[in-house]
């Protein structure tokens, strides 16, 4: 699915994860995937397109899952809009195998759920200029800290719990090379944060960026999203 021929841009295509179940949100997600709750009047996907959209991306792949086809008949009039659904739960790293065919050699990678309205040219420059398979956006002023970094590398990641000597937070927003996608892809369900981060470990290059970011994975983090949208319009 698209919304019309479009050039490409000089920036990268954007790969948004959207295949979770969202467990979390209770009965918001049982009759609509998490990406498609409205948040201040409009789904999050749209929040997040139209912040792609503003950096100059144009191409945009969404991975869904968990009730994908209610994204059939969803459009974004700034962004060329392509989805691929999961035949059954892969996790992450398995949504990605799943559509290794539509990835371009380098996207940038983003969470359905999450708006992270950062700077991408500047994110882009760093991986340029590391020349590296992968760099991930890292915050240092988080309440929370899931990695370790050393000059200008991620050194260890675990989500699962945090450790003293952990000084960063993954925020969300990744440049990829579809090179990692073709080295690691599996036909079975798996995770892309717990197979290739600590495999690339002291490999990934950190871009160091403290804009807040926003995750909607529970249903009070949901509306402080909501509040920070109605508070961006006023």
């Amino acid at each position: 699915m698209n919304s019309g021929l479009r050039v490409k841009t000089s920036m990268p295509q954007v790969v948004i994860l959207a295949g979770g179940l969202g467990t979390r949100l209770g009965k918001l997600t049982k009759s609509t995937p998490k990406s498609l709750i409205n948040v201040d009047n409009q789904p999050i996907i749209t929040h997040i397109l139209d912040w792609i959209a503003s950096q100059g991306c144009n191409r945009a792949l969404l991975l869904t899952g968990h009730l994908g086809i209610m994204f059939d008949d969803y459009q974004h009039d700034g962004v060329e809009l392509t989805v691929v659904k999961e035949p059954s739960p892969l996790g992450t790293g398995g949504a990605l195998w799943n559509a290794v065919d539509n990835l371009e050699d380098e996207f940038i990678l983003l969470w359905g759920d999450d708006f992270h309205p950062i700077d991408y040219h500047n994110l882009l420059q760093t991986h340029k200029n590391g020349q590296n398979l992968l760099t991930m956006t890292v915050t240092q002023s988080h309440d929370t800290m899931n990695l370790q970094h050393e000059d200008g590398f991620v050194v260890q990641y675990d989500k699962s719990q945090s450790a003293d000597f952990f000084n960063g937070y993954e925020a969300g927003t990744s440049v990829v090379s579809k090179r990692l996608v073709l080295l690691f892809g599996r036909d079975q369900q798996w995770s892309w944060e717990n197979t290739v981060y600590p495999a690339l470990a002291g490999k990934i290059k950190a871009h160091y960026d403290d804009t807040k970011f926003w995750d909607m994975g529970t249903p009070e983090r949901l509306d402080k999203l909501s509040q920070f949208f109605k508070q961006r319009r006023s």
